[in-house]
């Protein structure tokens, strides 16, 4: 009796098999048709065949992440047009779904990321990319890519403080890095200069000071870092503006000498730049015969 139930069994679980194989070829073959049509700019008729992928196989990362870009393709960046908002949500949706799946490499992985955090911005959901960067950050706390980027998207969104928070955790993760210094420093002049006497007294000095800081660091790693010179010149000249303000005109006058010193400096290490690049061109040219 056993051995007759297993019998019978087979054929059932031959033809289960053979249902999945043929589901799971019939899927690639509807894939790479799908991803010819995306190739030939066809993206609605690509993205019909991708829906066709993923009836038959949800989680296939490649069909949603292909039917994203596709909308990325056909969206309009500020269309207010219903069509656009559409594919906008759906866009969206299918790069969450895509994100929720195994990439096929860890590349492919962070470039979903980027064109999502890319499209968020492009239809102006600041909060659904924080929230999202946010989510990430919990699990990778010392990622540089993911604290530049989430400053980044709070400057665009106007939270400048924490804009500045996320500059200087990258700064700090990254503490080798002149450049990642002279970023925020760079975007604590921004504050205070964009920002002028609107700008709160208490924040206005402490935002300056931060800046001189961080470029005091970008110096420190590289004493001949020509845009952070030039950018403690002018951090020192917002110093001065700060302390006539309240009417310190000795210190202010201090800041302007300190900026007129960093000034000369960036101008002889420019200039010593440019003798090294001309003796280097003269260097290769071929000796005449």
């Amino acid at each position: 009796m056993t051995n007759a139930r297993h019998l019978l069994s087979l054929p059932i679980i031959s033809l289960f098999a053979t249902s999945q194989l043929f589901g799971a070829t019939r899927a690639q073959f509807l894939l790479e048709e799908g991803e010819e049509l995306y190739k030939a700019q066809q993206y609605e008729a690509a993205i019909a065949q991708f829906d066709r992928v993923l009836k038959l196989d949800p989680s296939s990362w490649s069909a949603n992440y292909l039917t994203a870009v596709s909308y990325i393709a056909l969206y309009h960046p500020g269309s207010e047009f219903p069509k656009d908002r559409e594919y906008a949500e759906k866009g969206i949706a299918a790069f969450e779904r895509a994100l929720e799946l195994t990439p096929p490499s860890p590349e492919e992985g962070q470039k979903a990321e980027r064109y999502y955090l890319s499209f968020l911005d492009a239809t102006g959901d600041k909060d659904k990319a924080i929230a999202y960067l946010e989510q990430q950050l919990s699990s990778r706390p010392n990622d540089p890519a993911l604290l530049i980027e989430t400053a980044m998207v709070y400057q665009k969104k106007g939270e400048f403080s924490k804009a500045l928070e996320y500059f200087e955790k990258r700064a700090n993760v990254d503490s080798n890095n002149k450049e990642a210094w002279y970023t925020l420093g760079v975007n604590c002049w921004a504050r205070s200069y964009n920002g002028g006497p609107a700008l709160p007294q208490e924040e206005r000095e402490q935002v300056v000071a931060k800046g001189i800081q961080a470029m005091d660091t970008a110096l420190e790693i590289d004493p001949d870092y020509f845009d952070a010179l030039a950018y403690i010149n002018l951090l020192y000249r917002e110093k001065a503006k700060v302390l006539d303000a309240v009417d310190k005109s000795a210190e202010a006058q201090e800041a302007y000498e300190k900026a007129a010193e960093y000034q000369m400096r960036a101008i002889e290490v420019r200039k010593s730049q440019i003798a090294k690049q001309k003796a280097a061109s003269a260097g290769s040219q071929p000796e005449s015969p």
